[in-house]
């Protein structure tokens, strides 16, 4: 954690078995499992057939934080529900294509940044990987 902001998670109806976690601050090795516990929670309980995960506010992700949002889309799938990322910022974007993650989730653009070509890198070992 860089000890700019600690994780906040909130809860909204998105209409009929559907649901938005609005993430803020960050998402790391030190606060993961508190976003893990919401969306588990989330599932459990309302049992919706959509969560979509709203990043807009997001400001640092480590590769914990990428791990858990990776375990909670098979969480998900098993409970026979899509988990979805919505305004992503752009790094988290990259981080998440470069690792061919950005397969299992629909992460649009942020609609400030739809004029620009979503970040690329070419899926490949590298040396020293």
């Amino acid at each position: 954690m860089t000890g700019k902001r600690p994780l906040h998670v909130e809860s909204t109806p998105s209409g009929p078995a559907a649901v938005c976690l609005t993430v803020s601050g960050e998402l790391d090795a030190y606060t993961a499992d508190d976003l893990a516990r919401q969306v588990r929670e989330t599932l459990v309980l309302e049992r919706p057939r959509l969560i979509l995960l709203d990043l807009n506010q997001l400001d640092f992700i480590d590769v914990t934080g990428v791990r858990t949002l990776y375990d909670l889309h098979f969480d998900a799938a098993a409970a026979d529900c899509a988990l979805t990322i919505s305004q992503a910022p752009r790094t988290t974007r990259w981080i998440l294509n470069v690792l061919g993650l950005d397969e299992l989730f629909t992460i649009p653009a942020r609609s400030a940044e739809r004029a620009e070509p979503a970040p690329c890198r070419p899926r490949h070992a590298e040396p020293g990987s």
